[in-house]
């Protein structure tokens, strides 16, 4: 047998009727000599596989695959979509997988499945993600999930997918930049957080659902080269924004504080975990830290917070996932809130056994200065009987902590006020210390100009115009407005008087303040805060690392400094050099004397 299948004239035409016969089936033509194509090719591989059935017919029948599936591919990609392409490409690897297991050694599977990688995606690669309303780019415009996961998989088979990562990645920090950076979103920034939110989720969907390893496997997990390229573009996308960190600090608030941007109480945790997840591609997380403890000191301090458990839960995953550096002054905040809880209740008891006691209720939350953003505040003039009831806890306090310092800061409590109408009507005011002690002077007369109020209370001018503005507006909806404006021929001659005819549909009236928005100024001195900040921990950890290692190269202490501080902030080469100028000058630290770029520790 061995002989004959050698002979030349015999093995072309074994070879022949098997390739035809292949060839009719690979064109979907009924092959009537199927069975034949098994016994020929079983009795090769029974007279001898490496010397009969290699050489006579798997080397000419992979060549020959090779010749058709290059010819095929041609003419299909020009004329299909890349899905339908993708498609074929797959349907004709299991074509010849189950052709090999019928006819063929199972040895020459591998190599006939090599031949259609080359010659149908490897040779179209780059066709395959680029064609024009059907490739990659086009899947991402149409949301087309399937086909990407379709893609994918055909480009795993060859190992490459390198090309289509980067589609991705640029598709969406192109997408992703273009809506951060918009002049209208950035009006509404709870729009902008929302939307990226959105986008993060969408892409996490598409991660677990095209981009898949080992998807029929125990364990499917998702592609690491994607799921990198994602993170990457989301860093890039949040850290376009220089106001990012602000703004998801207001996304947070408008949830925990009370109104209509609410959530209910089931739907923290996965808010909070969706911010997190943003919170983590911050460089500038220390930004976001300034603004946070800004908003959850106006949460506490005007009784707005919805839950005090969704604060501390959303403190808890702050603190799990960054450190107790990280929070140890919000949780300090909410320390004093609940001792203050406390001393207002002994300072209760201790006035109505009081002799004299105070003229008015009065309700102080003591703020440590180190753990609360307390704005510089100036001393006004009460009116007396209010500065009487300061005076009086102010005395109660300080008999109890000795050696402290108490700073009353005006401009952030608030008063209820009853007051009387000419018709004898009756209402219940709450207005901010600011107004109050505005309105308590129209008890004494009924016009006063700007001048005489800037006088009579010494508050500071832009605080002054701010109370002002309240009381000159009316809600629509609740109340007119508590005073009229009359312009005058400069500002400090403009009249305010109280309006005697004012009417409320409610007994008690709740005299908003005016919505202060933060100014290009005051951005610039919140960055000036943090910035200082910086200093100080750019200090400690340079001082840190030296004081360990004694003696250090500059290029490995840079590198050092920026590791320890990659959670909170990026600094610059650039700033850390600065702050070693600084600690060389203090001196904390030394050059080197037999090299510039080394320093020394100096305990």
């Amino acid at each position: 047998g061995e002989c004959m299948l050698k002979d030349k004239k015999v093995s072309e035409r074994v070879r022949s009727l098997t390739l035809g016969i292949i060839e009719q089936e690979r064109n979907g033509e009924t092959a009537p000599q199927r069975m034949l194509l098994k016994n020929l090719t079983k009795m090769m591989i029974e007279v001898s596989k490496r010397e009969v059935y290699e050489p006579c017919l798997e080397e000419h029948f992979l060549k020959h695959s090779t010749d058709h599936y290059r010819r095929e591919a041609g003419q299909f990609f020009a004329s299909s979509t890349t899905p339908d392409y993708i498609r074929k490409v797959f349907k004709r690897l299991s074509e010849e997988s189950d052709r090999v297991e019928r006819c063929l050694d199972e040895a020459t599977k591998p190599k006939v499945e090599m031949v259609i990688k080359t010659e149908m995606i490897a040779a179209y690669k780059q066709g395959i993600i680029e064609k024009e309303n059907s490739g990659c780019l086009r899947m991402l415009l149409d949301w087309k999930v399937d086909d990407m996961r379709l893609l994918y998989e055909c480009l795993k088979l060859i190992d490459d997918i390198q090309c289509m990562v980067l589609v991705i990645k640029d598709y969406l920090l192109q997408h992703g930049t273009k809506f951060v950076m918009d002049t209208e979103n950035n009006q509404q920034p709870l729009n902008i957080i929302d939307g990226v939110m959105q986008m993060r989720d969408h892409y996490t969907e598409l991660l677990q659902k095209a981009f898949l390893t080992d998807r029929d496997g125990p364990k499917p997990h998702v592609d690491k080269t994607f799921e990198t390229a994602i993170t990457k573009a989301f860093e890039e996308i949040v850290n376009k924004n220089t106001r990012f960190p602000e703004y998801l600090s207001l996304y947070v608030d408008s949830k925990l504080r009370k109104g209509k941007t609410q959530l209910p109480d089931e739907e923290y945790d996965a808010i909070f975990d969706k911010v997190l997840t943003l919170f983590r591609y911050l460089r500038e997380k220390d930004v976001f830290e300034k603004y946070y403890k800004n908003h959850l000191a106006k949460r506490l301090l005007h009784q707005k917070s919805t839950s005090d458990d969704a604060e501390r839960s959303f403190i808890t995953k702050l603190k799990t996932e960054y450190g107790y550096q990280f929070t140890s002054k919000l949780e300090g905040m909410f320390q004093d809130m609940k001792l203050s809880q406390e001393k207002n209740e002994m300072y209760k008891q201790h006035c109505a056994m009081a002799d004299p006691k105070p003229p008015c209720e009065i309700l102080v939350q003591v703020l440590t200065t180190t753990w609360w953003p307390l704005p510089t505040t100036n001393n006004i003039t009460l009116p007396p009987v209010m500065e009487q009831a300061a005076q009086h806890f102010k005395a109660f306090y300080l008999r109890q902590h000795n050696g402290r310092k108490l700073q009353y800061q005006y401009n952030m409590g608030n008063v209820d006020v009853r007051f009387r109408t000419p018709s004898s009507k009756m209402y219940e005011l709450n207005v901010s210390t600011h107004q109050m002690v505005i309105l308590m002077l129209y008890n004494n007369a009924k016009c006063l100009s700007l001048a005489d109020i800037l006088a009579e209370t010494s508050i500071t001018p832009q605080d002054l115009k701010r109370a002002l503005f309240s009381l000159c507006h009316a809600s629509s909806k609740t109340h007119s407005p508590l005073l009229k404006k009359e312009a005058g021929s400069s500002e400090d001659t403009t009249k305010y008087t109280f309006n005697a005819d004012f009417k409320s549909r409610f007994i008690k009236v709740k005299i908003s303040q005016m919505v202060h928005k933060e100014t290009e100024d005051e951005a610039k001195e919140t960055r000036s805060k943090v910035d200082e900040d910086r200093k100080w921990q750019l200090d400690a950890v340079i001082v840190r690392v030296m004081k360990s290692r004694r003696a250090m190269e500059h290029r490995q202490l840079v590198a050092d400094v920026i590791d320890l501080l990659k959670g909170r902030f990026q600094p610059s080469p650039d700033d850390i050099k600065k702050r070693i100028e600084s600690l060389i000058e203090r001196e904390y630290m030394e050059r080197s004397q037999q090299s510039r770029s080394k320093y020394n520790y100096l305990a």
